[in-house]
């Protein structure tokens, strides 16, 4: 008949070309021989059932596991340093620290710079100490932490327990401001490390939201970190306990340094590639 629809065991109708695990239920025809859909859907497979209510609320399985917050560029400046890495904010507040290849540099928040004394080997992390203003360093290849006073006079280093190859290894350091060091492995694997209070490393975990990690800050006292992807072109905040907060698409490639000022809501980043310093502000996240 004209219209009628298929029918397996009775009433119950099964419409051609569908996907295994639906049924859809029909009625038995009215008096006037038309069939009517009874809307019940019966034998729905866990997963179908899941494509289905995400296809009704308009949710994208593959979307970001976190919020994208903004980033407002404020100024950049030029920077006159090669293989340009890591950053941080100067104890005072006052100015910022990087490093190049194998040197240290002083830089004003308008993008002078000062460079010191002491030679490093493949620098590529930097942090001040709040406490006394010293400078701690990073060597990548050497797998070393390195303590400097302000004119760069070595006071203590240290060989990290990292394994890996010579090109993957720390990329960030931080302090926060009881004084606990962490450090940044950037790939293969992805670490975040905490160290004792002898530099050797107290715990570690593998991070897993970027594609490599470029550098660290210390979110003040908040047990938060601020954390710069250069492939992944990308900065984060991202928490020990919860996972990423929220995180900031970059408009530039090679990000590999970053220092976050709470009090001014204005955040500095690094390009290797551009030798270029970008001062964002931000709206800080809860």
């Amino acid at each position: 008949m004209p219209g009628e629809w298929p029918r397996r065991d009775g009433a119950n109708a099964v419409i051609p070309g569908t996907r295994a695990g639906w049924e859809i239920g029909v009625s038995r025809p009215a008096a006037d021989g038309r069939a009517w859909v009874s809307s019940v859907i019966s034998r729905l497979t866990v997963p179908c059932l899941c494509c289905l209510l995400l296809s009704c609320n308009g949710k994208d399985p593959n979307a970001p596991r976190w919020s994208e917050g903004q980033l407002t560029l404020v100024t950049s400046f030029s920077l006159d340093i090669d293989e340009l890495s890591g950053l941080a904010l100067d104890a005072s507040g006052t100015s910022l620290w990087t490093v190049g290849a194998r040197r240290v540099y002083r830089l004003s928040l308008g993008g002078q710079v000062q460079k010191l004394d002491f030679k490093g080997d493949n620098l590529e992390g930097i942090a001040s100490d709040p406490s006394d203003g010293t400078l701690w360093v990073v060597e990548e290849k050497r797998r070393e932490i390195l303590h400097l006073d302000g004119r760069g006079e070595v006071l203590a280093r240290r060989q990290l327990d990292l394994e890996g190859k010579e090109s993957s290894g720390p990329e960030g350091i931080c302090l926060d401001p009881s004084g606990a060091i962490f450090v940044l492995n950037e790939k293969n694997p992805g670490l975040f490390v905490t160290l004792a209070a002898d530099l050797s490393i107290a715990s570690q975990r593998e991070l897993d939201f970027a594609k490599d990690f470029s550098g660290l800050d210390c979110d003040g006292g908040s047990g938060r970190f601020w954390v710069v992807s250069d492939q992944s072109r990308m900065l984060f905040l991202w928490s020990p306990d919860t996972g990423v907060i929220s995180a900031y698409p970059l408009p530039f490639d090679k990000a590999e340094g970053v220092a976050v000022d709470a009090s001014t809501g204005q955040i500095y980043i690094v390009s290797e590639s551009e030798s270029r310093l970008y001062v964002y502000s931000v709206e800080f996240p809860e």
